[in-house]
């Protein structure tokens, strides 16, 4: 009985099927909200109240739902949304984790009004953007993708369940 809608990120408007967007859902087993009445993860699209998910995905020819990643970790950047996850899989193929944890992570920084979002480069190596740039060039990322900032760090900061902590590495981009 639940319904799901896949709607363009920033205008909300429905996208046509197989075309990747915001997930919406609605239905009965869809919770009706916070105690907290500001905090309301709702938005009412095409005259139905929708449950925005955050998560980013399409509906396949058949209906099945490919869940593609998180807004919070995705940048428009030119016109385009650059998934972080995907830079940072790229450059962990080469540069993979080692004993003491993660040797690269990805962040953006959120532009200033006008300008543009740079994709920073957090390392615990000696990675440099050239050496970085040059292996998302390889493996197929176009330009926009380009890394602008690095930041070398003594260990890529960890939340408890082993994971990076981009809300640090947010911090550090001063």
């Amino acid at each position: 009985g639940s319904e799901l809608l896949i709607v363009d990120p920033d205008s909300f408007e429905p996208l046509p099927q197989g075309e990747r967007g915001m997930i919406l859902a609605r239905g009965p087993s869809i919770f009706s909200g916070y105690l907290d009445p500001s905090k309301n993860p709702f938005r009412d699209v095409e005259g139905k109240k929708w449950y925005v998910t955050g998560d980013l995905g399409f509906l396949s020819p058949e209906g099945a739902l490919t869940i593609s990643g998180r807004l919070k970790r995705f940048v428009k950047i030119g016109g385009e949304m650059i998934s972080l996850p995907a830079v940072e899989e790229a450059l962990v193929s080469k540069w993979p984790p080692g004993e003491e944890g993660p040797v690269v992570a990805v962040e953006a920084n959120e532009a200033e009004e006008g300008g543009r979002p740079e994709l920073w480069l957090f390392t615990s190596n000696d990675v440099s953007l050239d050496d970085a740039n040059a292996e998302l060039k390889a493996k197929g990322f176009a330009n926009v993708y380009r890394l602008t900032q690095r930041k070398t760090l003594d260990a890529i900061p960890l939340l408890g369940s082993g994971k990076t902590n981009y809300r640090e590495l947010k911090t550090l981009m001063k």
